[in-house]
């Protein structure tokens, strides 16, 4: 194995977002540019300097549709989800490349190799189903959450607590639980939605006019589909989004290492 630094990460990822950006354009299904990644397309027309992931929305009908047929291709990339696969943990979707190994130093090993994110919207019921959501998402970083050596004595002996309170909760019913809340509301019915496996879900709560269309915005010199109304959004999520945080905060929250199965 060969270790995969930043510039190539960043390739390989653009590379499987090319990919579902054109299997969704060939499907007819929506996406959408998300998170740091639309900000950083807005600001920076790519990558946030400090940044290295990506990640997409999907309108829950899109988001399903998606799962149930990109595997199909036999591509360079796989889609893995708890639908696809029992043993994966997390309750959204990743899209990663074959024959690249991925190890987030925060969290137990998983399935995956370099991956993109996807996020799907669902229709908002009320305050409850979202703050619901957003707290077995929480519930569920914890489980997956590992002891690091930089950790504070508190914060270990906190995280500690907290896995012992969920020990009668097992991954397999959080994740049934997470969905059944999630897809309470139809999204193409509703008048808001919301980012349903979101840790912050009930901060993500859109007007449903924000995703009724799509715009281009340039990321990395490359067009990809963002939120009609990407303003609110970003307003949103991050308050005045255009202005630089302070140098201090200008660094990845991101704790990975990743790896080529080929040596060259």
């Amino acid at each position: 194995m060969r270790e995969i630094h930043t510039d190539e990460l960043k390739r390989i990822q653009i590379g499987i977002l090319d990919d579902v950006a054109l299997f969704c354009k060939q499907h007819n299904l929506r996406y959408y540019l998300a998170y740091g990644t639309l900000l950083g397309a807005v600001r920076h027309k790519g990558y946030i300097p400090w940044d290295d992931d990506i990640d997409i929305h999907m309108p829950r009908p899109d988001y399903e549709k998606f799962l149930a047929t990109y595997n199909a291709d036999g591509k360079d990339n796989i889609a893995v989800a708890p639908e696809l696969d029992a043993r994966y943990r997390l309750p959204f979707a990743k899209v990663y490349r074959k024959g690249t190994v991925v190890k987030e130093n925060h969290f137990k090993p998983d399935l995956f190799g370099v991956y993109i994110d996807i996020f799907p919207l669902d229709g908002y019921a009320d305050k409850k189903q979202a703050y619901e959501c957003g707290e077995m998402r929480r519930y569920m970083h914890v489980k997956n959450s590992v002891f690091l050596h930089e950790m504070s004595p508190i914060r270990k002996l906190r995280l500690a607590v907290t896995k012992l309170i969920l020990l009668p909760f097992n991954l397999k019913g959080m994740l049934a639980r997470i969905k059944t809340l999630a897809t309470k509301q139809e999204f193409d019915s509703s008048e808001y939605v919301f980012s349903s496996y979101s840790r912050l879900a009930v901060k993500e709560v859109f007007h449903h006019s924000v995703f009724d269309r799509y715009k281009i915005v340039i990321f990395e010199g490359k067009e990809y589909r963002a939120p009609v109304d990407c303003d609110s959004y970003l307003k949103a999520l991050y308050g005045n989004y255009m202005a630089l945080p302070p140098e201090d905060k200008r660094i990845s929250t991101h704790n990975s290492r990743a790896w080529s199965l080929e040596d060259n």
